[in-house]
């Protein structure tokens, strides 16, 4: 059974290098077939024979006639109750349209009856899988591999199910034998090019989907994986060629314009992105990303007269910026010469490289036809903002620190490793700078979350390290099952509130969706009930009914926030560790307040 819980009959059927016109024709005869099938199947005045329904069945499932098709084999089940391709076929054509849980049902019920069939054992797999019970399909591949070794499904299954769950390490050596004996399977590329991007590798990703179209050139989705993971790479040329081939193979899909537009809007080729935007509106008007691409290149245009100014600008900065260098290096000598390295880059390197931009500036034109222009943005911006750095740091050093929480003794809790940080990192940032004594406590070692043993308890170590708490600690308990640990935790909690004298408590919402948050919420509210401050803090599965009342300004902390969340490295495949996710989020809260960057909480206890 192909892996698509929704699948396009039609081309599954003709194969996978189908041409697109032929599917009218061929869905045509599937119909005239089902109706000529319909007639022989129970000939007039006769009762319908089981052999007859089964080919009116299949018929019918050709001709797409879904619903059908299922009343037809349930019909040959009242007939011939236990017939196991009845019950298995039967079962298909549920999971295809998404009702998994009868499907499973009738797989087993099938299995039940003939227990050796490994092909019903790997469908069994695929439907669990789709329904998102990944461990169960694992072990049942993982069965069937056991008494065949290349059993070509198994394989797949099994690598799939293990990317899903972020496995990719699980993953490479099921792909390596599958391939190996299926060297052109294009599923089994298109995985391979999943797992590859996920361990950070998008240029064998690329080979592996390019070997995958030359297989199968005319397949809408292996070319759409390819497009995204050239913009992945920041190939845009060869995404807008990728996109392109996606546009005309699938001319209906608003998906494929939007991301023909995206990249021809990265390459600053604004009137085709805005051709392919339009196009995509026309198609489906809600579209959410043809309405962000719009938006985008309305602001494209409006910025395009104030990038010109601002590269005036730029030169003007450099020019200003070149004494101001001079003279904090020369206010900053005896300070600097104890170093000897920063010395020389502030007194000599600095300034020759201020100098060398403004004259880049100048002579840009020039320029420009023999540099890289992205690496010549980037070497002119670092150098502008490291000397800027140069020339505030005495004043920024020299500034009174204020010490608007001097005294306060805080315990921030968390389920797992990356919750204090992605909940409160940057007030706890904030907390430390102004005078507070902070501590954190984590409840479990997250091992439900990677397959490296210990490796989250030390990441959740060095980011408490990174963030300066005066004490954290991981606890054992265990992962996902902390709602039957309240007391447990409860009796924890008033330890260390007694134990350190805290005056301010940091911990989940009630309302979150994790069942592990809202039991910590649950053991916080009865351990912290007198403690005067009990602030619960937003983490990625609070809800939108979370009504925050209470908020944190942290723009000058927001940098060191990411770099505290991005110490988790073995969760920086979720969607929610990207930094720019973070930082939207706090760009959200700081709107809410007219700042910056903020954090958002709700109040359970407040004495200020």
């Amino acid at each position: 059974m192909r892996r698509w819980p929704r699948p396009l009959l039609a081309l599954a059927l003709l194969g996978p290098a189908a041409p697109a016109a032929a599917i009218p024709l061929a869905l045509a005869q599937a119909r005239r077939e089902a109706a000529a099938l319909a007639a022989a199947a129970a000939p007039e005045g006769t009762a319908p024979s089981v052999e007859g329904l089964r080919r009116y069945a299949r018929a019918q499932t050709m001709a797409r006639k879904l619903d059908a098709a299922v009343r037809t084999y349930q019909r040959i089940l009242s007939l011939a109750p236990g017939d196991v391709d009845a019950l298995s076929h039967l079962g298909q054509l549920l999971a295809w349209t998404a009702d998994y849980d009868r499907a499973i049902v009738l797989y087993r019920d099938a299995l039940a009856r003939r227990p050796g069939d490994l092909g019903l054992q790997s469908d069994l797999a695929d439907v669990l899988a789709w329904a998102k019970r990944l461990e169960e399909a694992e072990r049942l591949y993982q069965q069937v591999l056991a008494r065949s070794a290349g059993h070509h499904e198994a394989l797949k299954g099994l690598a799939h199910v293990r990317l899903l769950r972020g496995d990719a390490d699980g993953a490479a050596p099921v792909l390596d034998r599958a391939l190996a004996l299926y060297p052109d399977d294009v599923d089994l590329l298109r995985d391979r090019a999943r797992m590859l991007s996920q361990k950070g590798d998008p240029d064998r990703a690329v080979e592996a989907l390019q070997h995958a179209v030359r297989l199968a050139p005319s397949d809408p989705d292996v070319l759409r994986h390819l497009a995204e993971t050239l913009q992945q790479k920041g190939d845009w040329e060869k995404a807008v060629d990728a996109w392109d081939r996606v546009a005309r193979l699938d001319p209906d899909s608003p998906g494929s314009h939007v991301g023909l537009g995206r990249a021809y809007l990265a390459l600053g080729r604004i009137s085709p992105a805005r051709e392919h935007a339009g196009l995509a509106l026309r198609m489906s008007p809600t579209d959410a990303g043809a309405a962000q691409l719009v938006a985008d290149l309305d602001r494209e245009a409006g910025l395009a007269p104030v990038r010109t100014a601002a590269g005036w600008f730029e030169v003007l900065a450099y020019a200003a910026l070149l004494p101001v260098v001079l003279l904090v290096a020369r206010k900053t000598r005896r300070q600097l010469r104890r170093r000897p390295g920063a010395w020389v880059f502030a007194a000599w390197v600095l300034p020759a490289l201020v100098v060398l931009n403004v004259l880049s500036h100048v002579a840009r034109g020039f320029l420009w036809r023999r540099l890289d222009t992205g690496l010549f943005e980037a070497a002119t911006e670092v150098v502008l903002f490291a000397g800027l750095a140069i020339a505030f740091v005495a004043v920024l050093r020299s500034g009174p620190p204020v010490r608007e929480f001097a005294g306060q003794v805080v315990l921030a809790l968390g389920a797992h490793p990356d919750d204090i940080e992605l909940g409160c990192g940057g007030f706890l940032l904030k907390l430390k700078g102004s005078g507070a004594r902070v501590y954190g406590l984590t409840f479990t070692r997250g091992e439900r979350g990677t397959d490296r043993d210990g490796e989250r308890e030390a990441e959740a170590r060095r980011a408490a390290q990174f963030l300066g708490l005066d004490g954290h600690w991981v606890l054992d308990f265990p992962d996902t099952g902390l709602s039957e640990r309240i007391p447990g935790m409860k009796a924890i909690i008033e330890e260390r509130i007694r134990e350190l004298g805290v005056t301010t408590v940091l911990t989940h919402t009630e309302v979150d969706v994790h069942g592990d948050h809202r039991a910590v919420f649950a053991a916080t509210r009865e351990a912290a009930r007198a403690v005067p401050t009990v602030l619960c803090y937003e983490d990625v599965s609070t809800p939108g009914q979370f009504a925050p009342n209470y908020y944190v300004d942290i723009t000058h902390y927001l940098d060191a926030h990411l770099k505290a969340c991005a110490l988790h490295r073995t969760q920086e495949h979720r969607s929610y560790m990207d930094p720019q996710v973070i930082q939207g989020r706090a760009a959200h809260r700081g709107m809410q307040v007219g700042v910056h960057f903020a954090m958002a909480f709700r109040t359970l206890n407040l004495v200020r």
